[in-house]
């Protein structure tokens, strides 16, 4: 297989992966509140996605190390299409739970899964090989997709109502692991190890996992950051809807308008991630990356200000359009810093560290909101966010510099 064909299949499934949750991302949290449930409670819900998700995320990724990447992702393919059917019929507050429990278990899966199998399998290929242009026109694709699947949804509440939307989420879900199943092979070795050699085989890549973090300094920088994104993106996902609603004053009824914004805060991802090579190369990846950072951290922590929907809408754009271009650098700094051994192992422990930003969001930015207002939440989220990138770039530097003179 070619780079190229290699790359085009890693960019149809990122779309397709991110797909059905961009059908019913503009209404994640509408939902449950058109059904009954407080903001609150709302918050309580997603802790329990996030919590799942802490759980599960880096027994996943070893699993996938050890059984292979193309099984754990047919099985989060699938928990994902359940978790929409379950969140369809939801009404009450233990049948939302339940339902997000099934999405977190889905992305825990598929979470390294992806990512890892690329790397590696463009390794193979070339072992040099660059990982910036695969990596953001993944992430670009992830973007359009999502915007796709939002606009979709937008429209299909707009005509048949939230459940249609669930339930068309789970087709897309059923498509991406028909894809799946297409499109990604690996060695039969690394997924058919006898029985007797999974505990040594756990072992190793555990072990790896933990030296490597131990001893690269971008692979703590990305941990660290993992955890501040997860918080202030959470602070966005958690408080954006009920904001824009009361804008609106449409008390959350304009399904139009949700996906619209949605749409267009997906293809501004995808417009940041596009210009993040270009974005790296000018000036070179850490700087670049601490900028993309401070920019979203910026226009997070600005989104209580505007008391109008267009306003705020256009704080909300450049947001994204801050986490666009800092994801592609984000995971080139890890993969760049790991081996194939563990490669799906740290991919997961990043996705740790940001669910347990998100939990830590979910359960006090709910409530810092509903006590003293979403402007305070967002503009100590996104102080967060800017504090952690200054520290991130100043490791970097410092660690660039203590390596040069061995370089030489």
């Amino acid at each position: 297989m070619s780079h190229g064909r290699l790359t085009r299949h890693f960019v149809v499934l990122r779309a397709l992966r991110w797909l059905p949750v961009g059908v019913v991302l503009p209404f994640l949290v509408i939902i449950p509140q058109a059904r009954g449930l407080s903001l609150g409670a709302i918050g309580v819900v997603f802790a329990v996605h996030s919590a799942v998700a802490l759980t599960l995320e880096l027994p996943s990724g070893a699993l996938a190390d050890v059984v292979g990447r193309r099984r754990v992702l047919l099985v989060g393919a699938a928990l994902t299409a359940l978790s929409m059917l379950a969140f369809a019929a939801a009404s009450d507050v233990a049948a939302f739970c339940g339902a997000v429990a099934l999405l977190a278990a889905g992305r825990a899966l598929i979470s390294g899964s992806l990512e890892a199998w690329y790397v590696d399998a463009l390794r193979l290929l070339d072992p040099v090989a660059p990982l910036a242009r695969g990596l953001s026109r993944g992430t670009a694709a992830e973007g359009v997709a999502m915007a796709f699947g939002a606009l979709a949804g937008g429209a299909i509440v707009a005509t048949s109502g939230y459940s249609a939307a669930l339930l068309a989420g789970a087709g897309a879900a059923l498509i991406y692991l028909v894809a799946v199943a297409l499109l990604v092979h690996e060695p039969r070795s690394s997924g058919d190890h006898p029985s007797g050699a999974i505990r040594l085989r756990t072992r190793e890549v555990l072990m790896t996992a933990r030296r490597e973090a131990a001893e690269s300094v971008a692979v703590k920088v990305v941990l660290f950051t993992g955890l501040a994104f997860g918080v202030s993106m959470s602070a966005v996902e958690l408080l954006w809807q009920p904001r824009l609603a009361g804008l609106l004053h449409s008390g959350g009824a304009s399904g139009v308008a949700f996906g619209a914004l949605t749409a267009a805060s997906m293809l501004a991802v995808a417009l940041g991630a596009a210009s993040s090579p270009r974005l790296s190369r000018r000036l070179g990846l850490t700087r670049a990356y601490v900028l993309a950072m401070v920019v979203a951290a910026l226009f997070v922590a600005l989104l209580g200000a505007p008391g109008s929907p267009l306003a705020f809408a256009a704080l909300y754009l450049f947001a994204y359009l801050g986490f666009g271009a800092a994801e592609p650098m984000h995971y080139e700094l890890l993969n760049d810093a790991v081996g194939p051994t563990a490669r799906a192992t740290l991919i997961s422990a990043e996705s740790l560290a940001a669910q347990g930003g998100a939990l830590v969001a979910n359960l006090s930015i709910g409530a810092l909101a509903a006590a003293h207002g979403a402007s305070l939440a967002w503009a100590v989220a996104g102080a967060l966010l800017a504090l952690i990138a200054l520290a991130a770039g100043t490791a970097l530097r410092r660690a660039a510099r203590a390596a040069s003179p061995a370089a030489r």
